[in-house]
Parts: structure tokens; sequence; C-alpha cells
């Protein structure tokens, strides 16, 4: 016999396990959704490998100094001196736009949203420095030389260049470092 029921729509129970179904749905989904986009961790750590690279250019260009500071939040700058004095430093050039040349991760560029510090190291010292000074062949002994510098105003001597340095760039939960030899100043990108 027939039941004078008709079965038409969903019951309660359904429904709820469709709600609970896409809420679990939108739980993994919206964090992916709404990640940075890795491209720019990409782009920053690109554009430092190439600053500290040209920074090892110009030493050899110049035939004197050239001093990369991490020192800035956000920011990667660079200057150069040919005799290497206290006074005579001056910006360095980008090659392309002319203009000084400042890796900013804090601009409109990366909206913000990598952040980059400079972790230079001194061998047997566990202590991060923001500062490089390269000095150019012959300056202050054979072949071009790595040494620290600490972030006081004006900044001091810490040592030579040590392991694991180099400059570490944020974007989210992802972490690039671009790492400087402390021997041969190559520079290794991830």
């Amino acid at each position: 016999m027939k039941s004078g029921r008709c079965s038409r729509g969903f019951t309660l129970l359904e429904t709820l396990v469709v709600a609970v179904l896409i809420g679990i749905v939108a739980l993994a989904a919206v964090p992916l959704l709404s990640s940075q986009n890795p491209t720019k961790l990409d782009v920053a750590t690109a554009e430092v490998g190439n600053v500290l690279r040209f920074a090892f250019s110009e030493v050899e260009r110049i035939g004197g100094c050239v001093w990369v500071d991490g020192s800035v939040s956000g920011h990667l700058r660079v200057w150069s001196s040919a005799g290497c004095a206290v006074s005579g430093w001056g910006v360095v050039s980008d090659p392309l736009t002319k203009r000084a040349l400042d890796v900013d991760t804090s601009g409109p560029a990366f909206s913000g949203q990598v952040s980059m510090a400079a972790k230079f190291f001194v061998p047997y010292n566990g202590t991060a420095y923001p500062r490089l000074l390269i000095f150019g062949p012959g300056i202050v002994g054979p072949g071009t030389q790595l040494y620290v510098y600490d972030g006081a105003s004006p900044p001091n001597p810490v040592g030579p260049l040590g392991p694991g340095s180099g400059v570490v760039l944020t974007l989210g939960r992802q972490t690039a470092t671009v790492a400087l030899n402390e021997t041969t100043g190559l520079v290794t990108l991830p």
C-alpha cells in the first residue's frame, strides 16, 4: 500500500550533512585561495640576488669598496667609494633605471607582503648583523675581502663574513634565503 506522503525535498539531516561538508571544504580552500602570490617571493629573491651580484661587479669596476646596507626594514641599499675613505661614498645607481639601487620589498612592487632581513654573520658568533662592506682586491689584502658591520651610526666593524650569511625573504609562511659564500662571495638563490 502506498503512503499518502510525497517525498519531495530534503530532510533536515541531509541538509545538515551538506552544510557541514561545505564548511569543511571552505575551511580547506580559503587559506589556499587567499594566500599571497608566491611569484612575489620569487621575484624579490631574484632581485636581491641580482643586487648582491651587481655589488660585487661594482667592486671590481671601481677598484674600491661597496657597502651593502640592510639596516632599514624591507630595504637593501648599496653605496660605493673608489678610495674606501670615510668620506666620498655615493649611492650606486641601478644600471637600468639610473635611480639609487634600493630593493624595497615594503613598497608597492611587492604590496608590502614580502619582508626582508639582511643577516650577515661573523665566524663563531650567532648574532646577525645588517651591513656588509666589500673591499676590492688589494685594499686590505689579496682578493676581495668581506667584512660585517653592525647597525650603529656610524657603523662599527664586527669581523669577516662568516658561514650562513645572506638575505632572508618571507612571504606568509614561505621563506627564501639568498645565500652569500663567505670565502668566494658567490651569491646563491634557493
